[in-house]
């Protein structure tokens, strides 16, 4: 992959970086479903991205695994009140758009896209998921789970890529990967 272009898209679409790693640099960190398992985002059993519905830490592993690169996009934002979950939801909402629109626009570029994006946050690419209707996902080819879903070390692969990764203050940082190049 074209470093140097994917950067460029990258940055068209919003991001303040990207890099591309092979996928054996990503550190899996099973006690990371922890995270979701406290149901601190409130999606825990919720959401067809999410925990128990996604997979077991082994299999989300597994499954990337399966590929060889990974495209890591961060996103820098100015926050109000880092402590705002409302306004956090808003901000990775916002992450996984543009994540959306920079995969688009690899797609236009010739890039390969046969593989999968692991978001900031749960999925939201519906208003609603239909787990909460007890009716079955209706875009699940589009279905993402988040970074601790996968349990991936998020701090590890931004030092890897040469990323800031900041929570603290009035800026936070947000990771997204696209998962790609099948073995």
């Amino acid at each position: 992959m074209d470093e140097r272009r994917i950067n460029d898209i990258a940055q068209e679409a919003g991001f303040v970086k990207a890099a591309v790693i092979p996928v054996d640099d990503l550190v899996f960190v099973p006690e990371f479903r922890s995270f979701c398992e406290r149901n601190d985002c409130g999606n825990y059993g919720k959401n067809y991205g999410c925990p128990p519905y996604c997979g077991t830490p082994e299999e989300m592993e597994n499954r990337v695994m399966r590929y060889r690169e990974a495209v890591v996009f961060q996103s820098r934002t100015l926050v109000d009140n880092i402590s705002d979950d409302r306004e956090m939801k808003k901000i990775k909402k916002k992450h996984t758009q543009i994540t959306l629109k920079a995969m688009s626009s690899l797609k236009d570029a010739g890039f390969q896209m046969d593989g999968f994006p692991v978001m900031c946050g749960p999925c939201n690419y519906c208003d609603e998921c239909m787990l909460g209707k007890e009716e079955p996902c209706i875009n699940e080819e589009l279905r993402f789970s988040c970074l601790s879903a996968y349990c991936i070390d998020a701090q590890k692969m931004a030092k890897r890529c040469d990323m800031e990764i900041q929570w603290s203050g009035d800026v936070v940082s947000f990771f997204s990967i696209y998962i790609c190049n099948k073995r």
